[in-house]
């Protein structure tokens, strides 16, 4: 439950959770549809190979969505692990440690990811056959298998990833380092 005395990272942080709550609800009965449409017309020997395509997107969505709703909620088994095992100061360290290493972890996967759909030098291409031909890299034109897309569309999901992990992220080591400091309880 949100206070008007709660800090604007843990704001930002529960209504982040909350749409990616929605988000992953969403894609799960999106994936179970497009499972059932994939037995059905299987079954009736009309198979639609962009439901395995799509089926596997909606997967890999709905993961990293996950993924950055478990850090909000600290649902990794990895986050307490070793900080419950320890006592007092000791944990509170441990934990501490844990978010700035997880931290650290996602700030190295959006450079990754920076590098790799490279904004900049895509944007002052005279054109995307001229950034491809520069860079080798086709993200920004090469179309799915099936589905006839770019890729482009279904890798956008890193970006908003790093994003929402990264809030999550500081919003934790935050948290532990206030513990720390304070000498409280957890996080």
């Amino acid at each position: 439950m949100a206070t008007a005395t709660d800090p604007p990272l843990e704001t930002l942080s529960r209504v982040l959770a909350k749409g990616e709550s929605l988000a992953a609800g969403m894609l799960c009965v999106l994936l179970l549809g497009l499972l059932l449409l994939n037995v059905i017309t299987r079954a009736a020997g009309a198979p639609l190979l962009w439901v395995d395509e799509l089926a596997i997107f909606t997967m890999v969505w709905m993961a990293l969505v996950g993924a950055s709703l478990g850090l909000h909620h600290r649902g990794h088994i990895a986050m307490t692990l070793l900080s419950d095992a320890l006592k007092g100061s000791a944990g509170r360290l441990a934990m501490a440690i844990i978010d700035g290493l997880t931290l650290a972890f996602i700030l190295v996967l959006a450079v990754l990811v920076w590098r790799w759909f490279d904004p900049i030098t895509a944007w002052m291409a005279p054109d995307l056959d001229a950034f491809s031909l520069m860079d080798f890299n086709f993200i920004y034109q090469e179309p799915t298998t099936t589905l006839g897309v770019r890729k482009i569309w279904t890798w956008l999901i890193l970006p908003a990833f790093c994003l929402t992990s990264f809030c999550h992220g500081l919003r934790n080591l935050t948290g532990s380092l206030g513990a720390l400091r304070h000498g409280g309880g957890r996080p």
